[in-house]
């Protein structure tokens, strides 16, 4: 007797639960005959119950090829989604595609995610490979936040800081000398500050021997994001959508400039699996690219799966 396919969706970053429910109502659409695994390191059953049958996955990596090979065996697993820790599956890509199953990481190589990762760099590869992306100068230090702030000023740009490596917009702030003093603490959301608040912060942390991690000094684009989510396989987008919002009105659209700059990116980054890249529009009215990140964003399942 020949065992029901499953496919495997392993600990995600914000969208498991909304991927988990989306896939399962596109098989009752469907007709289709598989079944669904879902893990989670953290016991978090509003995620896990979406599956059919649900797991913890061990913390210590040095278990995961075992624990994998026998959840693989149990439910003839041969796919699986590796969700947030893709970075740490695609180095153990070779070993887990020996148990027979489809890995998808987001990347197709360990210096994919490296480079998605690290916002400078990509940038940078970007632009060499001939595509519009944001340009970011890297500082370490009060001195240089200071030099790159003056450079974009004379430029007649209004700056904005974030750390090199991040996510949900942590760290971000829009660097506006017309902005209150004290407007990083009565309107902390605004991600608007003062730039003599953060000099002066940068100079008192490091005479009190704190470091500040990477960031990059970049312009501000205050044009909507535009966020496209795509299927890629091996660097072919298969499907795509973007998304851009205005105030509460939300365009989604499949064409477009922006769209085709996202197209690109994941096939010039040799993207796997399921991504989103952002991009801006900037003073020429062109899109740029801001970021890839090799993961579901975290509206993929309301405007993609089910879209």
């Amino acid at each position: 007797m020949v065992k029901t396919k499953s496919v495997w969706f392993m600990e995600g970053v914000s969208s498991q639960k909304d991927i988990l429910n989306a896939v399962s109502e596109m098989r009752a659409a469907g007709g289709y005959n598989f079944v669904t695994v879902a893990s989670h390191r953290s016991h978090r059953p509003e995620i896990l119950s979406e599956a059919d049958h649900a797991y913890i996955e061990p913390e210590n990596p040095d278990a995961l090829i075992p624990f994998m090979k026998a959840v693989i065996e149990k439910h003839n697993v041969v796919a699986i989604h590796a969700g947030k820790r893709g970075a740490l599956y695609e180095g153990l890509r070779q070993e887990i595609e020996a148990l027979g199953v489809r890995l998808i990481t987001g990347a197709s190589h360990p210096a994919t995610f490296l480079l998605a990762d690290d916002k400078a760099a990509f940038s940078e590869q970007m632009l060499a490979q001939g595509l519009a992306a944001v340009p970011s100068e890297v500082v370490a230090s009060s001195e240089e936040v200071l030099a790159a702030l003056s450079r974009l000023e004379h430029a007649g740009k209004l700056p904005c800081i974030k750390p090199v490596r991040g996510i949900y917009g942590m760290g971000f702030w829009i660097l506006k000398k017309t902005a209150p003093i004290m407007q990083i603490l009565n309107h902390p959301d605004s991600r608007i500050v003062h730039p003599s608040v953060l000099i002066n912060t940068l100079k008192m942390a490091e005479a009190a021997g704190e470091s500040l991690p990477k960031q990059i000094v970049m312009p501000f684009l205050s044009s909507p994001e535009c966020s496209v989510d795509m299927l890629v396989e091996k660097g072919n987008v298969l499907l795509a959508v973007s998304r851009s919002k205005s105030g509460s009105v939300q365009t989604l659209e499949n064409s477009g400039a922006a769209f085709d700059l996202a197209c690109q990116c994941a096939q010039t980054m040799k993207a796997d699996g399921l991504i989103n890249v952002q991009t801006r529009t900037n003073d020429s009215g062109e899109p740029v690219l801001l970021e890839a990140n090799l993961r579901p964003s975290g509206e993929l399942a309301s405007r993609f799966i089910l879209g």
